[in-house]
């Protein structure tokens, strides 16, 4: 049985009023006005078994979304910005009796109500199709052409939960009791792309680039602030590219991440990714106020914020695969983001970090992996654990004590935390060396060239497509 998945039970004062509410519905009815809270399946008979569909939520206008295009068992079930990718396009199979699965074009798979629950909150995941009745709903009409989603097993119904508005939002079944969050369009769709074809372009997309490489001045919370851009040689506006910020460490500066300048120039641009990327990311080098990230009252997340406007406007960005690295000081304004933007990164890569620019928040889930000396004597591993351990919790890891390399052996050590949330992978490399940036295996010091720092980082970013 499935139990992936778990997101905390929707718990919302503002339910209170749904007693009055059938109250009046029944005395409506009373009266002769029926249909109003009608639960009969009439649009089941105008489901076409053979079209594909998006789900446009009612409240939010997002539409039902397999969260990062996953293909494996458990992934969970979000909303996001309509894009008519594959991952939000849905068949309904017919299981009789009025009720249907709902399967995925992406990956074949069909939604499905964690471990068969019969209690509110509980998370809609995708699963295979075994056609259990905790896979199977009715179409239930409501106003205006929207449907709800009935499951066969709990008679709950589908909603995003909290009625939220943003990318992300999770979907969860909860009492049926017709809330616009509960209610779905059924948009037929031609459905005529490949599994896989990039969507969750933003507003840059199909349009001539804006902006190019090099620095720009934006104006953030009423201060000039910089950074250097990065886009591709090759870039084509039609292709939703990757997008990875790279933060300065105290005293550094743009220059230095966008050059790679401090331990080898070029090869070690923005942390040594760009010539891994090969033309198939756009980079940021942020500048720090005073050449730091202290953040105060969150102007630098803010700076963040105001940056991806402006980048996402002018270019064409997946909006699924934000990241942001850094060291040191750089190492603790990812982890800020990490904690305050949740919805907005993928994945951070925290290297030699501490809690230094704050964490707003702090709850939500990000694939993370986090970099440490075992003998910085600037900022002790101890504080990197503590970062680490807070994603441990919140992505729902197995909690465990990973090997560390003995102080002399001049190795690092990677573990992969068990039992993370499907998409939430959790990572912690130990080496044996100081407060550096590019570690080699081998010898001291900083490495443009031998470090195994950047190839790590690389590799986590793109498992995720």
């Amino acid at each position: 049985m499935n139990d992936s998945g778990e997101f905390p039970p929707d718990s919302r004062p503002g339910r209170r009023w749904r007693r009055p509410l059938v109250a009046a519905a029944l005395s409506a009815v009373m009266v002769g006005v029926l249909g109003l809270i009608g639960s009969t399946p009439a649009a089941a008979a105008t489901v076409d078994v053979n079209a594909w569909y998006v789900l446009v939520n009612r409240n939010s206008g997002k539409a039902l979304d397999l969260y990062n295009s996953a293909t494996t068992d458990g992934a969970r079930i979000t909303q996001w910005s309509r894009n008519d990718g594959n991952w939000q396009q849905w068949q309904f199979v017919d299981s009789g009796g009025g009720f249907y699965r709902l399967k995925s074009r992406h990956s074949g798979k069909v939604l499905d109500v964690t471990g068969a629950s019969t209690a509110n909150g509980t998370a809609i995941v995708q699963w295979t199709d075994r056609n259990a009745t905790n896979q199977q709903f009715r179409l239930a009409d409501s106003a205006g052409g929207y449907v709800r989603l009935v499951n066969r097993n709990s008679n709950k119904a589908v909603e995003v939960q909290n009625a939220s508005t943003a990318d992300g939002g999770n979907v969860v079944q909860y009492d049926d009791f017709g809330g616009n969050h509960q209610q779905w369009q059924l948009v037929q769709v031609g459905g005529t792309g490949n599994p896989g074809t990039p969507g969750n372009g933003t507003a840059g997309c199909g349009k001539a680039p804006a902006i190019g490489s090099g620095t720009h001045t934006i104006t953030s919370s009423g201060k000039s602030r910089t950074f250097i851009l990065r886009v591709p040689d090759n870039y084509n506006s039609a292709n939703p590219y990757r997008l990875v910020f790279g933060f300065h460490w105290r005293g550094g500066t743009a220059t230095d991440v966008a050059t790679g300048q401090t331990v080898q120039r070029d090869v070690w641009s923005y942390y040594g990714l760009q010539r891994l990327a090969n033309n198939s990311t756009i980079f940021v080098a942020p500048q720090g106020l005073g050449n730091g990230w202290g953040n105060a009252g969150g102007e630098d997340v803010t700076f963040t914020d105001d940056m991806l406007r402006l980048i996402e406007n002018s270019l064409c960005v997946n909006t699924r695969l934000r990241f942001a690295t850094g060291f040191s000081f750089g190492g603790g304004m990812s982890y800020a983001l990490a904690c305050a933007r949740p919805n907005v990164f993928r994945a951070v890569a925290v290297l030699s970090g501490a809690q230094l620019s704050g964490c707003s928040g702090g709850t939500g889930r990000v694939a993370y992996l986090g970099v440490h000396g075992i003998r910085d004597g600037v900022l002790n591993i101890a504080s990197g654990r503590s970062l680490r351990d807070r994603f441990v919790q919140n992505n729902g890891c197995a909690a465990q004590s990973p090997r560390e390399p003995g102080s002399g052996s001049l190795t690092h050590i990677r573990t992969s935390y068990s039992g993370c949330a499907a998409g939430y992978p959790v990572e912690w490399i130990a080496f044996d060396e100081g407060h550096i940036a590019a570690p080699q295996d081998g010898a001291a010091g900083d490495s443009g060239s031998r470090t195994w720092v950047p190839g790590e980082t690389w590799r986590f970013f793109t498992q995720f497509q």
